[in-house]
């Protein structure tokens, strides 16, 4: 993958000023993993051991705990930063990191790195136990801890699809892969899909690694790592940035692009044309506020709380909010929350829900009903439907500041068809908020938005959250919840590997076999993966 050198985008002279004011940030270390309590203190300050379940067993570990605490050794029943000494038994470095990062869905230091704990074979352990003291760690008590990334490194076993590939949430090569996503952003920016994509494609196969790049030889042979990226990810690992990503970030046409972008309701075409323009603020919008959409203007209006991520608290009192609308109608409709809340996250930037009933007549209608209902009662805290939490003094809690019904598409799909043709309710919804100041982009609107009419006091008290409602009929749901969880890159990579690979269609409607010209019903997403050869993979592993 190419992409026109920087030179070619500025003028030379241009360039080399801006880099000279271009500062160079340091790599992050990983966060220290939390783990659970250790025991108290013991005699030894500064050890603590941690012992690994896999291959030693539950039994045997409890007795070896069992045995260091008598001797006065400290002992943590999980992983956490406390930990200096990782305690394993008939496993290689390798396994022992992979199995702990599975427990703690974090990444983790290893031994060979500076601060990280020292990974252990069992022999060190029983040579302190019989001595009563820890003792001197020895080479031979190692790990393999300087072959530790030449073990995990194995290039050819990385697959080409994301689809394929295990994707926790985090990772160890974040520093890379944001600098990537910048790229990614610009090229779309640019109107370069193709480029886009390959710095994605990119960041995806980082995400999956197991370890942390040293240099950029390690990244040879990995899928979709070479030319560009490459050099990428050398410079960042011998400089600890990327002035090219750095030039990027401060240049008006990304800056302006991301900030239109922003705006709920707004493409990359839209700001694009925006740009041409001449616009580059959101008051620069004003003056062309009669052309907006009705989407675009509660974009703007609202612009300062859809920046702000929504937090699961938030993402919980949405859920019940939704529910208690829906099951006025339809008392035992399945409400799901779905996207990155579903795969771990703890922030996001709206909330999902995906809906569904065994009777399928039954939905008929029923988004409309809820949503009509919202708009037309005044909301209180009775809206929580008798949840055990104390409600905020705020009684505006599920008022609608926008919203827009797509209907369910009925024409008839065919195999090459994978849009999504459910009935969809794009919302934003005001829920409590702790903050009691609404300042800055809001004040847009020359009267600012208030449920009903609101005094300040209920202005204080609620913020703008971007809520998606989508029904799916019951035959469909497995595919619909597989489709909504997504990543998004996951799922554009799953489509793509049930096309090339398989000679199916995947859609959140169903899966296509085109050559047996047949649809292949699952119940859950666990058959979808096995209809398509696919080994299984959890929400949580779906962050590509």
């Amino acid at each position: 993958m190419h992409c026109h050198p920087l030179s070619l985008c500025y003028p030379l002279r241009f360039c080399d000023a801006v880099m000279s004011l271009v500062p160079l940030k340091r790599r992050r270390r990983s966060e220290p993993v939390p783990g659970g309590t250790t025991s108290p203190a013991g005699t030894f300050p500064g050890v603590c051991v941690f012992l690994v379940e896999r291959r030693m067993g539950r039994a045997r570990r409890a007795f070896l705990t069992a045995l260091a605490q008598g001797k006065g050794f400290s002992v943590t029943p999980e992983y956490s930063d406390a930990v200096t000494h990782v305690v394993s038994e008939q496993n290689s470095g390798s396994e022992v990191l992979m199995w702990i990062e599975r427990q703690s869905s974090r990444p983790v230091e290893h031994g060979g790195a500076q601060g990280g704990p020292q990974f252990l074979d069992i022999t060190w352990f029983t040579e302190s136990m019989s001595v009563g003291r820890p003792v001197g760690v020895e080479p031979r008590h190692c790990l393999g801890v300087e072959e530790f990334p030449a073990a995990c490194n194995k290039a050819p076993e990385t697959l080409p699809y994301a689809c394929q590939r295990r994707t926790p949430l985090h990772h160890h090569n974040q520093e890379i892969t944001d600098a990537l996503h910048v790229l990614a952003k610009a090229a779309s920016f640019e109107g370069s899909e193709v480029r886009s994509l390959g710095f994605i494609r990119a960041a995806s196969v980082l995400k999956s690694l197991p370890f942390r790049l040293r240099s950029a030889e390690e990244a040879r042979g990995l899928p979709w790592c070479g030319g560009h990226c490459r050099t990428v990810i050398q410079e960042i690992l011998e400089d600890e940035a990327c002035r090219e990503v750095e030039m990027v970030k401060i240049s008006d046409q990304y800056r302006s692009m991301e900030l239109l972008t922003g705006i709920f309701g707004v493409g990359v075409r839209t700001a694009e044309r925006w740009y041409r323009e001449g616009v580059r603020s959101l008051r620069d919008l004003q003056s062309i506020e009669r052309k907006l959409t009705a989407e675009q203007r509660a974009g703007l209006r609202h612009y300062t709380d859809l920046q702000q991520p929504v937090t699961r608290e938030e993402a919980v009192r949405a859920e019940l909010l939704v529910k208690d609308a829906l099951q006025r109608f339809l008392p035992e409709v399945q409400v799901t929350m779905t996207g990155g809340f579903r795969r771990g996250k703890q922030q996001g930037h709206d909330v999902d829900f995906l809906i569904t009933h065994p009777d399928e007549g039954a939905l008929t209608g029923l988004l409309k009903k809820a949503v009509d209902w919202l708009e037309s009662k005044e909301p209180t805290s009775a809206l929580l439907g008798g949840c055990p939490m104390n409600p905020p003094p705020f009684h505006y809690m599920g008022m609608l500041l926008y919203h827009q019904i797509k209907e369910r598409s009925h024409g008839r799909r065919t195999a090459s068809i994978t849009m999504d043709g459910h009935e969809t309710c794009f919302s934003i919804v005001a829920l409590p908020n702790g903050d009691t100041e609404r300042t800055g982009l809001d004040a847009l609107s020359p009267e600012p938005v208030s449920p009903h009419g609101a005094g300040p006091e209920a202005l204080a008290s609620w913020r703008a959250v971007r809520v998606d409602l989508v029904v799916a009929a019951y035959s469909e749901y497995s595919y619909a919840l597989l489709g909504w969880t997504g990543s998004k890159h996951f799922e554009r990579e799953l489509r793509r590997f049930s096309s090339h690979k398989k000679k199916m269609s995947l859609s959140s409607h169903r899966l296509y076999d085109t050559e047996q010209c047949c649809s292949l019903p699952a119940t859950c997403e666990e058959e979808i993966f096995a209809h398509l050869g696919l080994q299984y993979l959890t929400p949580s592993d779906r962050n590509a």
